[in-house]
């Protein structure tokens, strides 16, 4: 099994929030020819989004339809017991974050050869840290995208040229990008925060930890 395999034809995917993160998943998936729909409960969002041409609907109606798709991919706010997320979980659905579908797009060069991820992260500092960073490999004259949680998106991002990517990321986008192994991982710091959308403390600094995954070079 591919990467790729829930974008395979037949493929109908469910996309939760239409803010920044939705369109840029929607945008990506659109590229790939692989129909999806938006899950939004703001009508107003929804139609803007109808009147390009995207199918939408509500959470409570795509609750009631998760069997009409075979995947999900989220905006990093909404949290695993958001009901659209219980339900496709109970149904067994695969559910992605906008990093995850970027990862796995990127290890399969669909945007051409994969870049190196130089990720970040921390309960503070991150912004800071991840622009230092960027600007270090600028310095450097490397061919680098700052990208992720600091108004960028990474799908966004692959679509520039580029071998490297500083890559601020949340715990939110982390919890959701279980196969993201980056070159180099960096946690800043760990302190009590977003409690109320981690089930616990361990769970928050596991999500933090994910960045660590690639065991490269990680602090």
């Amino acid at each position: 099994m591919t990467a790729l395999h829930p974008l395979a034809p037949g493929a109908r995917v469910l996309v939760t929030g239409g803010g920044v993160t939705g369109r840029s998943v929607l945008a990506a998936l659109g590229r790939l020819g692989v129909p999806a729909t938006l899950c939004d409960d703001d009508p107003a969002i929804r139609q803007r989004h109808a009147d390009a041409g995207t199918p939408t609907v509500s959470a409570s109606r795509a609750v009631e339809h998760i069997g009409d798709y075979t995947l999900v991919v989220t905006s990093p706010g909404f949290r695993p017991t958001a009901p659209v997320l219980a339900a496709a979980a109970a149904a067994g659905l695969p559910i992605w974050g906008d990093v995850e579908l970027a990862w796995r797009l990127d290890v399969a060069e669909y945007y051409g050869p994969a870049r190196r991820w130089l990720a970040v992260t921390g309960t503070n500092g991150k912004t800071t840290t991840t622009s230092m960073l960027q600007a270090m490999l600028t310095a450097a004259g490397l061919r680098s995208r700052l990208c992720g949680n600091i108004g960028n998106p990474v799908l966004d991002a692959l679509g520039e040229p580029a071998d490297l990517l500083a890559v601020e990321l949340s715990s939110f986008q982390l919890h959701w990008a279980p196969s993201l192994r980056p070159a180099a991982g960096v946690v800043l710091n760990i302190a009590e925060d977003h409690l109320d959308w981690h089930n616990s403390m361990a769970d928050y600094t596991a999500a933090k930890a994910r960045v660590l995954a690639g065991r490269v070079a990680v602090v």
